[in-house]
């Protein structure tokens, strides 16, 4: 029996530089083939890496049948990326990519 899915890696590009855009693009595209089929003996399944706006981003997940069944939701982040990229990535998910989901701040 294969193994639950590891949360999907997000990489929202709303205030992305041209340059962070192409980074990223390269690191999704490296990490794809390893979605195709279960890896290792315990057989652990990957999500695809979303990339894309905070509006794509949201749309993909709301396609999912899974996704539209849960009230909560995580995220796992790229390791390998540097300070600048986390601080866009991470406030690209706080205020545009959280409320498209419909995460209000309390």
């Amino acid at each position: 029996m294969a193994a639950a899915p590891a949360p999907p890696v997000v990489i929202p590009t709303d205030s992305a530089t041209a340059e962070q855009k192409a980074r990223y693009a390269a690191y999704v595209a490296a990490r794809t083939p390893r979605t195709a089929a279960p890896i290792g003996p315990q057989r652990m399944m990957f999500a695809r890496d979303l990339l894309g706006s905070s509006g794509e981003i949201a749309e993909m997940l709301y396609m999912h049948a899974g996704f539209r069944e849960v009230t909560e939701v995580a995220f796992a982040l790229p390791f390998t990326f540097e300070h600048a990229d986390y601080v866009q990535i991470l406030t690209d998910i706080s205020g545009k990519l959280g409320p498209a989901l419909g995460w209000r701040r309390s």
